[in-house]
């Protein structure tokens, strides 16, 4: 669904029942295989029609240890490809690319958790330069591509080359903790006269936060998302003019959902099973995107993107 100033208002309309207990059956049936007890269902994970109106919300249960990050790292390989953060990998990103007009003379901007994978794909499939800049990345690594230098993200003082980039893409930087205002500041700052930007983010409904919620950071580690409202006052102030917003809520749980089937398919053929610990954080990992999806069901998540250009 695209519009100018909303994204996809009949969001409940979106068929999320149908597939509400995919990946809690992928997350059952990898936890058999691979030998490891699933945490129990979140609190508040039923949909909302079948708990009462005055029933109050559970306390959240104890948090579970958190993911090794070399594990969450090599199970997300395996999910969305190699360096990916993305679900749908590089087919999804040369999508969200192509919406730039990208040119072998053009530099893109692109920030994100696994910018680096990411900007590997673009300059190779779109032939342009790029800049990436990617959360807990060591200066100076050398990516794949002689066309793309990374860069570490630095969530409390973002900042990019003034005035260098033809175009951005944001892939969910926000997840690494970094303020809408200051972030879109530093891009409007880094672009050309001229230059376009895709962002694509999470964002809150606005719903008093409850036990779910809470067991969804913890379980993904990350900061609480800002408001929906936040989104487009903040491009405006950073000078960009929203030309298109889209809900990318059904293309996304889909590609998670295929991709974990796919993984739980890979497995139960490999002669070996992964190790305890792997096998454990698989687990968790399922249960932080079986949370997202579930909160994405509930009306109290979106996935949008934006596609601004600068007014100045």
């Amino acid at each position: 669904m695209l519009s100018r100033h909303g994204a996809g208002r009949d969001q409940g309309a979106m068929p999320w029942a149908p597939q509400g207990g995919l990946i809690r059956r992928t997350i059952d049936t990898g936890a058999r295989l691979l030998g490891v007890r699933p945490s129990p269902p979140s609190p508040g994970a039923a949909p909302p029609p079948t708990l009462p109106a005055t029933e109050p919300e559970p306390p959240v249960a104890p948090s579970a240890p958190p993911l090794r990050a070399c594990h969450r790292r090599a199970w997300a390989d395996r999910l969305w490809g190699e360096g990916m953060a993305l679900p749908g990998g590089a087919p999804e990103v040369l999508r969200l690319a192509a919406l730039l007009p990208l040119s072998p003379e053009s530099t893109l901007l692109l920030a994100g958790n696994g910018a680096a994978a990411a900007g590997d794909v673009v300059a190779g499939g779109r032939g342009c330069f790029v800049a990436a800049f990617e959360p807990g990345a060591p200066a100076g690594a050398r990516p794949a591509r002689r066309r793309v230098t990374t860069e570490p993200l630095d969530p409390a003082a973002p900042g990019f080359r003034a005035r260098f980039h033809h175009h951005a893409l944001l892939l969910e930087p926000l997840r690494a903790g970094i303020s809408p205002d200051g972030l879109l500041a530093a891009t409007a700052a880094g672009l050309r006269p001229g230059g376009q930007l895709v962002l694509m983010d999470l964002v809150a409904r606005g719903m008093p936060a409850g036990a779910a919620e809470a067991r969804w950071l913890a379980a993904e580690g990350r900061p609480e998302p800002p408001a929906e409202v936040a989104l487009p006052a903040a491009l405006q102030r950073a000078g960009f003019d929203i030309h298109v917003v889209e809900d990318l809520g059904r293309r996304h749980r889909d590609a998670v959902l295929s991709s974990w089937q796919a993984l739980m398919v890979a497995l139960r053929d490999e002669p070996t099973r992964p190790a305890a610990p792997e096998a454990a954080d698989l687990v968790a990992e399922a249960e932080a995107w079986l949370l997202r999806l579930r909160l994405m069901q509930e009306g109290r998540l979106r996935l949008l993107r934006w596609h601004a250009s600068m007014t100045r």
